[in-house]
């Protein structure tokens, strides 16, 4: 099917003019039925991306990712292949989407800042869809795009932004064009060819997708074992696989020499066993049932393909088959799913336990965020269960179960999609800034990024609030950190400042530990005993207090915002 598409897409208007050969009536039939349906599918994919999209407020990370991508691009360039490698694709990207938004006069709001974000999650979904239909069946394909479009782990990363679902769209498409390159006769080239481009642009979005790689290697030595015919088919794109490893490899090691210094992932714990169970409820939106589901159907997919392969004598054969053409037509169709299931298999798999035993060591690499990208596999794996099960009405009935399950827990992802609440403060504080003002943040270690999250309010939201440079620890993107964090609660530096501004906003948020906290707090207190405090808020991410610095201390009612 997958060669007769692509076959007869190149038929030009002229040629189907002058005869409607049942080729073309079966083009015909495959678009109606693949791509309408894909369309439908990123629509709707889209349309749940999009809802509530500018609503939650911007996290660090993504302030982090913005206010990043807003610098010069020299200066861009030479932070992201030195300080920060990770992500570099999507910095770039970002940095290019922001120009073209301010040249057509939009500011980088929630929603706008997202919305490359939500695009290219309703992309994958098309891809997943597409994986499923032209490698499996068509009701695998719809069964695994309908879940993995309501799934509350890619909701999260189709809603940031954050590089996350570029890095799946690329993913996915890399395991198209590998699957493709590997079942099909035809065009395997250039197949290969898109596996490279897909797969080196995937690391640059994300460091995390050489376990992808990995993955994919780990596939096809598994396929050098099936039984024939497939085993042959897949010792002659040996060569193949060796020319794009080679090519890959040339085409990463900007990214990787400039990842060697070290890990920057010191902040996640070494992962346990429970950790696993945690992610699998992460992905199952901790609805147990739905998890013992997509397990089941996992398992009876990888189950029935592994039957249709074994010889036709076994006994254990006729539980899926009998004599009727129509069951030898449904064997042969099945014995399709074990060399896909396979690799959605390690796909699924691997990530989960390299990162699992790497994250023993220093580098800490377990986390859902990094493991989203299993998401399309195990869907894949479980639309292959419920296209495997012999029963149409079976099938049915499952597959609306399942995605009534998926869509139970979407509402919940909405309601707790807000992760830090940086905007209401910054808000408040652009509403009481009067000119000459002094803003000073703690703690602007870049880890922290007091100064980057209400930086980004102020650049989205304009107005005559900023940050001035001798702001006490100010964080400087020229040096990538802050030269002096400390001095924001130094009392010295403070006076200091006070001097050349009437009033001051002191700004506490993300304090790493209890020594930060209490340097906060010392601050606090004396800044209380020497100015006047006036107004404030006190959200549960920061705390905002506003002094006067040219009338003594006193007391008196202050104004405070929960």
């Amino acid at each position: 099917m997958l060669q007769q598409a692509v076959e007869g897409s190149a038929f030009s208007d002229s040629r189907a003019k002058e005869t409607l050969s049942p080729r073309w009536h079966q083009l015909v039939s495959w678009i109606s039925s693949t791509w309408v349906l894909s369309a439908l599918l990123f629509t709707v994919a889209l349309g749940f991306n999009l809802y509530r999209l500018g609503t939650p407020g911007i996290w660090f990370d993504e302030a982090f990712s913005v206010e990043l991508a807003r610098q010069p691009l020299p200066l861009l360039w030479h932070i992201i292949f030195g300080l920060e490698p990770n992500m570099e694709l999507y910095y770039l990207f970002l940095h290019a989407w922001l120009d073209v938004t301010a040249m057509l006069g939009l500011h980088a709001t929630e929603f706008v800042v997202r919305l490359p974000s939500a695009i290219f999650a309703a992309l994958s979904t098309m891809v997943v869809f597409l994986l499923g239909r032209c490698f499996l069946t068509m009701p695998a394909g719809l069964v695994a795009a309908g879940l993995y479009l309501l799934n509350d782990l890619q909701l999260v990363y189709a809603q940031q932004a954050r590089s996350y679902s570029l890095q799946l769209l690329l993913i996915c498409i890399a395991w198209y064009a590998f699957f493709a390159a590997i079942t099909t006769e035809s065009y395997q080239k250039r197949w290969w060819v898109c596996y490279i481009g897909a797969t080196t642009l995937a690391v640059y979005a994300h460091l995390f997708s050489l376990f992808i790689l990995l993955a994919q290697l780990c596939s096809f030595a598994g396929l050098l074992l099936l039984p024939e015919p497939g085993r042959s088919r897949v010792r002659r794109q040996v060569p193949a696989l060796l020319i794009s490893l080679a090519a890959i490899s040339v085409l990463i090691i900007p990214i990787l020499l400039a990842a060697l210094p070290g890990s920057k992932t010191e902040w996640l714990l070494a992962p346990h066993l429970r950790d696993i169970a945690l992610l699998l409820l992460s992905i199952s939106g901790d609805s147990k049932i739905y998890l013992f589901l997509l397990a089941a159907c996992c398992v009876s997919g990888l189950f029935v393909a592994t039957l249709a392969y074994l010889p036709r004598d076994t006994s254990l054969l006729t539980c899926i088959a009998c004599n009727s053409s129509e069951d030898r037509k449904r064997v042969a169709e099945l014995q399709r799913f074990l060399p896909i299931g396979l690799g959605l298999a390690c796909w699924l798999i691997v990530p989960v336990v390299v990162s699992y035993i790497v994250s023993q060591g220093s580098p800490r690499l377990f986390s859902p965020r990094y493991l989203v990208t299993i998401v399309p596999a195990l869907f894949l794996l479980v639309g292959m269960g419920v296209a495997g099960l012999r029963w149409y009405r079976v099938q049915v009935m499952l597959a609306v179960g399942l995605l009534a399950l998926a869509l139970s827990v979407v509402p919940l992802y909405y309601r707790s999609a807000q992760v830090e609440d940086w905007n209401a403060a910054s808000f408040w504080l652009e509403q009481h800034y009067q000119a000459g003002d002094g803003l000073v943040c703690y703690d602007n270690a870049v880890e922290q990024g007091c100064q980057i999250s209400i930086e980004y309010y102020l650049h989205a939201y304009p107005g005559a609030a900023h940050f001035t440079a001798d702001s006490p620890g100010a964080f400087s993107w020229a040096t990538f950190r802050s030269a002096h964090p400390e001095a924001a609660v130094d009392p010295t530096v403070l006076a200091n400042y006070a001097t050349k501004h009437p009033r001051i906003f002191f700004i506490v948020g993300r304090l790493p530990n209890a020594m930060a906290a209490t340097r906060s707090h010392a601050a606090e207190l004396w800044l209380n005993s020497h100015y006047h405090l006036i107004a404030q808020i006190v959200t549960r991410t920061v705390t905002v207090r506003l002094y006067t610095t040219d009338r003594p201390p006193g007391t008196g009612l202050i104004p405070s915002f929960q």
